[in-house]
């Protein structure tokens, strides 16, 4: 008995570390630096910059304001291996963008399920 026992507390055990560490990966995909290109938009097509970064052990979306201005986090990230859902408010209106995952370091989405939006990760050399 003793011996079932301590098969089955090793089996939970491993179970919790397996779990532990797929919610830290959760959305690893997305860390780093991307180019956004929305298309479409009334005043012409807009280029974000937008930084997935682990802040505290905590994944956050920073997005650029202006070409060049402040990067601010955004109020609210949905985020999984293959999709980012990000929600700000710009402009006196909320808004959010998705985008998933389509290659290594390519996504495509969209601005308020209206504008298209596609994007390519920032490679550092």
């Amino acid at each position: 008995m003793k011996k079932v026992s301590k098969v089955l507390l090793g089996l939970v055990l491993m179970l919790v570390a397996i779990s532990v560490n797929a919610q830290a990966a959760e959305g690893e995909f997305f860390v780093g630096k991307w180019n956004v290109i929305v298309e479409g938009t009334p005043q012409g097509d807009s280029n974000m910059e937008v930084r997935v970064e682990k802040q505290d052990g905590k994944i956050v979306c920073l997005m650029q304001s202006d070409a060049g201005g402040e990067f601010k986090p955004v109020e609210r990230l949905e985020i999984t291996d293959t999709e980012l859902t990000a929600y700000w408010t710009a402009g006196g209106y909320n808004v959010y963008l998705f985008l998933e995952k389509v290659e290594d370091n390519k996504v495509e989405g969209s601005l308020m399920d209206m504008f298209d939006a596609t994007g390519e990760r920032v490679v550092e050399e």
